[in-house]
């Protein structure tokens, strides 16, 4: 009897223990890691700071950040496994078996000409000096890509890399004919660069911008397009004077495609349910856009998750784990039934209690007591008479025997007690006798 129930109490533990893990594996917050870099870029900081509204706002789903020295290095973490997530520049490196949740920002690719360099086309570089931001990565490589699709070549123009600082002094001091910017429109780079020629016949620098981006894209589609609005530059005089569209780098935040759809599409409508609070501390979180879904077919994939998010089909809490609730139930059920059977046959293989039978071993053992010649034996008698106690005691609570059945017994159990003290007084005084 009492095997059974420690065995039914054990079973039901394991059943409390396995629900209680489900629970915290379907309710515990989900912890992505992130790669994203370097130190300062205000892609950290946008990661940074959605880091930290996810906690304050307690959400389901948490990041861990993996540092690293920018876009080569993120896509190199996602690779190897050690990132679910990556923010990457995706001209410059974008990971294998990864699609995009969602655009951090674009930046326009442009140049700027000085008055007086004749220069109204991309076509129109040849033979002139072109100054260019060596510190920020692929410059170069873009450059080069653009003049190409142009049919120039590096030997076609007169290449001068340099920090901003250096560039600008270059086009100041009329060492340069065009500044090539790969920025965002608000960057201060971009805003320097338009005034660092000086006016000539109260001329100012113009803008040239890359027009034939759409044909670039479909030869190179790691980049994008993006379209410089009217008067995004100056107000007055507007500058550009109509909005035209331009080639654009991005830089996206890629999951695993393997993810989880239910937890990319959470993760995605968390980010830009908390944008703006985001923006509070890192402004750079107002460029943040959802990419386009039309094409599914797109050389740079998309999430399903935000996929799903964007259309409005993100699955309900119970669509998500109806399935786990299902089996749940079922795996329930199933250990119960086991646990009932164990139970059943238990109890079936255990001798049916009898008080009839309990009376005759004692009657059996009072006359082994009286004919016990050692200590050894009365003292295994000892043990027996115990032991049947014991079984006694559990006969009477299980049959509810009649009041006579109840006083033989009380009467036998006594009487077999005194006999075991009886008999070793004998032995005790049998013992000592010998010894004299």
């Amino acid at each position: 009897m009492l095997r059974s129930r420690l065995t039914t109490i054990a079973l039901v533990l394991v059943g409390i223990a396995a629900t209680a893990f489900l629970a915290y594996a379907m309710f515990a917050p989900r912890t992505l890691r992130i790669a994203v870099g370097p130190l300062g870029s205000s892609d950290l900081r946008v990661a940074v700071a959605f880091l930290q509204a996810l906690q304050r706002e307690r959400a389901g789903i948490r990041l861990k950040l993996v540092l690293t020295e920018g876009s080569t290095a993120s896509a190199k973490a996602f690779n190897d496994k050690r990132a679910d997530l990556a923010i990457v520049r995706s001209d410059i490196a974008m990971p294998e078996q990864s699609a995009t949740v969602a655009i951090f920002r674009r930046e326009a690719t442009y140049f700027v000409a000085r008055p007086g360099a004749e220069v109204e086309r991309i076509g129109d570089l040849r033979g002139k000096r072109i100054g260019f931001n060596a510190q920020r990565p692929a410059t170069e490589s873009v450059l080069m890509r653009i003049l190409a699709s142009y049919g120039l070549t590096s030997e076609d123009v007169t290449l001068r890399p340099g920090a901003p600082p250096e560039v600008l002094q270059a086009a100041q001091d009329g060492d340069i004919d065009v500044i090539f910017v790969i920025a965002p429109i608000t960057d201060r780079l971009s805003r320097r660069a338009l005034t660092a020629f000086p006016k000539q016949e109260d001329k100012d620098a113009s803008i040239l911008p890359v027009t034939e981006a759409d044909a670039i894209v479909e030869q190179y589609p790691v980049f994008d397009t993006l379209e410089i609005v009217r008067g995004a530059f100056t107000a007055d005089p507007p500058r550009p004077e109509q909005a035209v569209t331009t080639l654009a780098v991005t830089h996206r935040l890629v999951a695993r495609r393997t993810l989880d759809e239910g937890i990319v599409s959470e993760l995605t409508r968390l980010l830009f349910s908390l944008r703006l609070i985001i923006a509070a501390e890192a402004p750079a979180a107002h460029q943040l856009e959802l990419p386009s879904v039309e094409d599914r077919g797109a050389k740079l994939p998309i999430h399903a998750g935000t996929i799903a998010y964007v259309e409005g089909e993100t699955k309900t809490f119970f669509e998500r784990y109806g399935d786990w609730f299902y089996l749940g139930v079922m795996g329930f059920s199933l250990l119960g039934s086991a646990a009932a059977a164990l139970y059943s046959r238990m109890n079936a293989s255990r001798a049916p209690l009898s008080l009839d039978d309990d009376m005759g071993l004692l009657a059996a053992l009072i006359e082994q007591v009286r004919e016990a010649e050692t200590p050894e034996r009365l003292s295994e008698l000892r043990e027996q008479a115990r032991g049947l106690h014991r079984d006694t005691i559990k006969a009477v609570a299980v049959t509810q025997p009649d009041s006579d059945k109840v006083a033989t017994l009380r009467f036998l159990l006594q009487e077999l007690r005194e006999l075991i003290e009886q008999r070793e007084r004998e032995l005790r005084i049998a013992d000592d006798y010998r010894l004299t």
